[in-house]
């Protein structure tokens, strides 16, 4: 879809935040115990702001983050995705390709660890307790060590391609169809013998597997439940995972930087870190400039808001500059704030409806979503 090109007065309009005023209607609706739904109608900019407001830790909602399938290579619309969860409300998740179903950063859902993702990016999580969120640069670790050597070896790559020479790869069923181990390579087969649990002494999870099948051949190994570790033939680390005998024991360590965080959503950069809007004040590209946007973040007494601008709509809402977006998330009282996907992807949807307005004029099918559920999450321990 083309957008008209914004005049000089509709960039000016993007960099401001109005939230009060004799021209601005604000309308709260109660959804449900520690719930709230607010819009702001500025007519005269014009904008509309939807914002969520949910109190986790001290109600019985609960934050959830959901991938659009069982697996990558799935997307979905909000409404589905929330849907499907049973969820209160729902807002667009990671930025993710209009063709590749998943999302661009790395991801954790219910403790499982679905993709790494290259450096760069930030995440948000909210603690297994509901008691702390926060938003942090992504600090990726993945090692496996095993009881044979005592050794620890990197793992360059989960469910995020193949490896190069002097990496390891790993792939599990969460990759779905999307990610598959490739062929000619040398493989290990880790079988989980317990469930991913938190990790004692650092941040991310811990899970202990055994050893059932190790090669290096021409046809691919599949995950089959488990894991598999992969590498080039030849090199220092296919020795070293064929050398592991059947039975062998293996621990696998997974990290976001994040502790007892079984959701971790990532997103492109922080908006506010320590109350500080972090967005730099100068920024000619577009995307900097007046945009829908989608937005979540945490107060200072850990309630979580989810917030959304309509934008790329003249006579309705512009949108706001990246900018004036930290720093609406700010006004709101947001500690803390991350930058979600938003361009035709911003959504929100409060109890089974779509509130804003996206600016494709119809629903776009994305990767992944971040949810306010009724009660516990089902897909937690």
């Amino acid at each position: 879809m083309r957008y008209a090109r914004p005049t000089p007065g509709e960039r000016q309009a993007g960099d401001r935040v109005v939230l009060r005023g004799k021209r601005i209607r604000t309308i709260h609706r109660h959804v449900a115990p520690g719930l709230t739904f607010t819009k702001v109608i500025d007519k005269k900019t014009p904008r509309r702001i939807f914002v969520l407001s949910a109190a986790v830790a001290d109600f019985p909602i609960t934050y959830d983050i959901t991938l659009a399938g069982p697996t990558l290579g799935f997307r979905a619309t909000v409404p589905e995705m929330a849907n499907r969860s049973g969820a209160l409300a729902a807002i667009n998740g990671d930025f993710s390709s209009r063709i590749v179903g998943r999302p661009i950063h790395a991801f954790v859902e219910d403790g499982t660890f679905v993709q790494s993702a290259g450096p760069g990016g930030a995440s948000f999580a909210v603690s297994h307790n509901e008691r702390r969120a926060g938003v942090a640069a992504s600090r990726q670790v993945m090692t496996s060590r095993d009881a044979q050597n005592d050794l620890t070896w990197r793992i360059d790559r989960w469910n995020n391609g193949p490896p190069a020479i002097g990496e390891i790869s790993a792939f599990s069923s969460m990759g779905g169809s999307l990610e598959t181990p490739p062929d000619d390579a040398c493989y290990a087969h880790l079988q989980p013998s317990g469930p991913p649990r938190p990790a004692a002494a650092e941040s991310g999870f811990d899970q202990d597997f055994s050893i059932d099948r190790s090669a290096c051949r021409s046809d691919a190994m599949a995950p089959a439940g488990g894991v598999v570790l992969v590498t080039r033939p030849g090199t220092d680390e296919a020795t070293a995972l064929s050398s592991l005998a059947i039975g062998t024991s293996v621990t696998v360590h997974l990290s976001l930087g994040w502790s007892n965080a079984y959701d971790v959503l990532g997103g492109d950069r922080t908006l506010v870190n320590r109350g500080a809007v972090t967005v730099p004040t100068s920024c000619g590209s577009s995307y900097c400039q007046a945009q829908p946007r989608t937005g979540i973040g945490v107060q200072a007494d850990g309630r979580v808001i989810m917030v959304v601008v309509d934008g790329r709509q003249r006579r309705y809402s512009l949108g706001l500059s990246l900018l004036a977006f930290a720093r609406l998330m700010k006004h709101l009282g947001a500690v803390e704030a991350l930058n979600l996907d938003g361009g035709g992807a911003s959504t929100m949807v409060v109890e089974g409806e779509v509130v804003n307005r996206p600016s494709d004029g119809s629903l776009r099918h994305i990767a992944s979503a971040a949810l306010v559920l009724p009660g516990p999450d089902p897909g937690e321990p």
